[in-house]
């Protein structure tokens, strides 16, 4: 409806109301996804009985950002051989998104994006101003965005540590990433299967 007003009023002033109010109805929207991811993390099904090939759910979320962002803006390398999990997909792939969408909000806009996929960790790195230990240690709490002016809600990196507390996973932040003087990165190492 809002863009509707937008397309149909000559009143400029009523156009920039119109463009306020969808911008905030998209960010509540983000904002409602996210609690739900956080409240499905939480909630415990996150770990299948079974096995399930992450690599599949890994290009499905690529093919979503290439869209999105460009392919230009993500450099990916994945395992050759069946990447097998006892990690729920859908699971693993909210981990995907919130850790791309943290490094593509909040890195440089100049590098790519570095995502890995092997046999026991899942690696995102982003370039961009090292961040403070003492930050670097509370940024997966609940609407922490660390030193950041970007937008976002603050729920992503904590998003994906109640998923790894839930899957015996576990999630390693570095920052600068590890072996540079510089940038951040993200390693979630993957539930091993019983």
């Amino acid at each position: 409806q809002t863009q509707r007003l937008m397309a149909e009023t000559t009143d400029t002033n009523a156009a920039g109301r119109a463009a306020e109010i969808e911008g905030a109805l998209k960010r509540l929207t983000r904002l409602s996804e996210k609690l739900m991811q956080l409240a499905r993390a939480e909630g415990g099904r996150v770990s299948r009985d079974g096995l399930s090939d992450l690599r599949p759910v890994l290009n499905l979320v690529l093919a979503d950002f290439d869209r999105e962002a460009g392919p230009a803006r993500i450099q990916r390398t994945l395992a050759t051989a069946p990447v097998l999990s006892v990690l729920d997909p859908d699971a693993f792939a909210i981990v995907v998104r919130n850790l791309i969408e943290n490094a593509l909000r909040h890195g440089s806009h100049v590098t790519p994006v570095q995502v890995d996929l092997t046999q026991d960790t899942f690696r995102v790195i982003n370039d961009g101003a090292p961040i403070a230990a003492e930050a670097l240690a509370g940024l997966t709490a609940r609407f922490e965005r660390g030193q950041s002016v970007s937008g976002g809600s603050g729920l992503g990196l904590s998003i994906v540590q109640a998923i790894a507390d839930g899957a015996q996973a576990t999630l390693e932040l570095h920052s600068p990433a590890q072996g540079r003087a510089v940038g951040f990165e993200a390693v979630f190492r993957l539930p091993r299967p019983a």
